[in-house]
């Protein structure tokens, strides 16, 4: 099989397994009407499959067929345009040739991930001292909200800053764990200092750009209360490349 054709095989391939594991198991997310799956782990081994190009085609064809059958057509565009920065990003990072790249992207990731969060607590507070804590949060459970559903979006509201703290924290700890690994053992490329650098990338462009997104089509309250749950989906994702990636990535 020619070179040329085995990129386009491999590349309908990772199409295919972007969509299944963005389709199955979908968890509803509140208050944007979205949902987080396991479909960004094929993300990141397309990437290192593919590279930026034909990764950024992968993710963000087979994540928007995923939105459109899945029956969130209303993310389809976002996703697309998300889904395909977020592998371009990291196939980019994954490309660097030198040292010094590498030590600029991690400063780079974890400057642009303290600025988001830092501005997110800065923007809530002010929504809390400007509407009320108990108006905003009956604004962003509704009306006809249950007394249980407005107690877990009082709890959100009230732990959002620690949660953003975490997800900070969380991924210091992975990248530095892994880095710990890496002079322990020479493993599998996925678990490259350089590749762990670059889902973590991709990953914060996807909270990020959902934000964003969800910003413009409910309100940024709403969608900033949708950033824990992206990053759930982004750590499991991780995770979750680590444990298919020693198979897939011999179809290099």
């Amino acid at each position: 099989m020619g070179s040329k054709t085995k990129k386009f095989v491999l590349t309908g391939l990772m199409t295919s397994l972007v969509f299944v594991l963005t389709f199955i198991f979908p968890v509803p997310v509140p208050y944007t009407s979205g949902y987080i799956h396991l479909g960004d782990s094929m993300i990141y081994i397309s990437v290192i499959i593919l590279g930026p190009y034909f990764g950024a085609f992968a993710s963000g064809v087979g994540s928007m067929l995923a939105d459109l059958l899945a029956g969130y057509a209303q993310y389809a565009v976002p996703t697309l345009i998300i889904k395909s920065f977020m592998a371009f990003i990291m196939g980019l990072i994954l490309s660097g040739k030198t040292r010094k790249t590498t030590i600029y992207s991690v400063i780079t990731a974890l400057s642009v991930w303290l600025a988001f969060s830092a501005g997110s607590v800065i923007y809530l507070n002010k929504q809390i001292h400007s509407i009320g804590f108990d108006e905003l949060v009956g604004m962003i459970a509704g009306t006809d909200a249950t007394q249980e559903a407005i107690t877990s979006t009082a709890r959100l509201v009230k732990n959002l800053p620690l949660y953003l703290t975490i997800g900070l924290g969380l991924l210091i700890v992975v990248l530095s764990a892994i880095s710990w690994l890496m002079s322990k053992h020479d493993g599998h490329k996925v678990f490259s200092l350089k590749a762990v650098i670059g889902m973590s990338a991709a990953g914060m462009c996807m909270v990020m750009g959902y934000f964003l997104a969800e910003s413009l089509m409910y309100t940024p309250i709403a969608a900033l209360l949708s950033v824990p749950m992206n990053m759930i989906q982004f750590f499991a994702g991780v995770i979750t490349a680590g444990i298919f990636a020693p198979a897939i990535t011999k179809l290099k």
